[in-house]
């Protein structure tokens, strides 16, 4: 028998941690799991595993686990948002679909103590609802186009844009939205001070345990002009090219793969595989999993770009929803992001 020794590592500490080990070559992990929007950063220092089977992947999980046309992991759990939303306030005929029934609705639910949704305003949250809002407006490629040209002047982008800030500005959302992020959010939710929320599927799970289950409801992401659409979070287990087990790390990484239904019993209740899902989705509790899986099979839903410098044109599209947010001009901030990540590049 081997023992498999697991480093756990904050979110927070993960990327400079792989950096400095892969920039000394030194293998001091042989296996490291990965979040999809640093694959490419670390491309060179993992080794490709283009025999897998990715039959069973659930959507955009081949694509966004490739670079250069080598696959760079298995994938073992995929996040996106859904609508999260308060079933004994909102009954089934009236769940909405669109941005237009979702601001209505919001509108409509909204009373002295509770608001009727929120607006993620910080962090790479904040990121990933603008790219949300940008795939139902109808943005073709996140950030970049299908030619590598940046593409966020684009009306998806201003769309995205004007509809978080009618939300951050109206009567129906918290006065906070630029100190508001996920776990923000599902505060106020699973403290009835909202009465719908668009979060990560993995907060379903942790509002029906504290609210019950007759009070939750959840349905797939709303859509804009161009449907429904969302970005993806995945996570991927990688052999790392270092490594001197190689051989072993790779039968490690495939059992992982293989055993992803156990995931299903964990706290997040998130996992890579479609029959994962399919199985899951008919047990109640585990409602996200259908929503994910039709919000993922949308046509707009969509990965982050793959590209190296992730991490600093981040930075520049929290900068983006943070001046939007703030009262500046959508199209002004927008023209000097696009500027700002051409300098940083790819």
């Amino acid at each position: 028998k081997r023992q498999v020794i697991i480093d756990a590592v904050a979110y927070t500490g993960m990327y400079d941690k792989l950096s400095t080990e892969i920039k000394a070559k030194q293998a001091a992990h042989d296996v490291a799991c990965i979040d999809a929007v640093w694959l490419a950063a670390f491309a060179d220092a993992i080794e490709a595993i283009n025999d897998a089977d990715t039959s069973d992947f659930l959507p955009t999980l081949q694509e966004s686990g490739t670079i250069d046309g080598s696959l760079l992991g298995y994938p073992m759990w995929v996040n996106t948002k859904v609508l999260i939303y308060r079933k004994d306030l909102i009954p089934e005929d009236k769940v909405p679909q669109t941005w237009e029934e979702y601001q209505a609705l919001a509108k409509e639910l909204k009373t002295d103590d509770m608001s009727g949704t929120t607006v993620f305003g910080s962090g790479s949250d904040a990121v990933c609802s603008f790219l949300d809002f940008a795939c139902q407006a109808g943005a073709e490629g996140l950030v970049f186009d299908k030619d590598g040209n940046v593409n966020i002047t684009d009306q998806a982008y201003v769309d995205a844009l004007n509809f978080m800030v009618e939300n951050a500005t109206a009567d129906y959302t918290p006065d906070d939205s630029l100190a508001t992020a996920s776990t923000e959010s599902q505060e106020l939710f699973t403290n009835g001070k909202t009465a719908m929320q668009l979060n990560w599927s993995h907060q379903y799970p942790a509002a029906v345990e504290a609210l019950g289950a007759d009070k939750v409801g959840c349905a797939p992401m709303i859509g804009g002009s161009a449907g429904v659409g969302a970005t993806t979070g995945p996570w991927y287990e990688c052999v790392m090219k270092a490594s001197e087990n190689k051989e072993m790390a790779k039968k490690y990484v495939e059992y992982m793969y293989d055993h992803n239904a156990d995931y299903m019993n964990l706290t997040l209740k998130i996992a890579g595989r479609t029959s994962v899902y399919e199985k899951a989705g008919k047990e109640t509790g585990n409602e996200h999993t259908t929503a994910v899986l039709e919000t993922l099979r949308a046509e707009q839903s969509q990965a982050r770009p793959m590209v190296a410098t992730w991490a600093q044109i981040e930075e520049v599209l929290i900068g983006v929803v943070e001046a939007s947010l703030g009262g500046a001009d959508v199209n002004e901030t927008l023209e000097s992001a696009k500027a700002e990540i051409e300098a940083i590049g790819r």
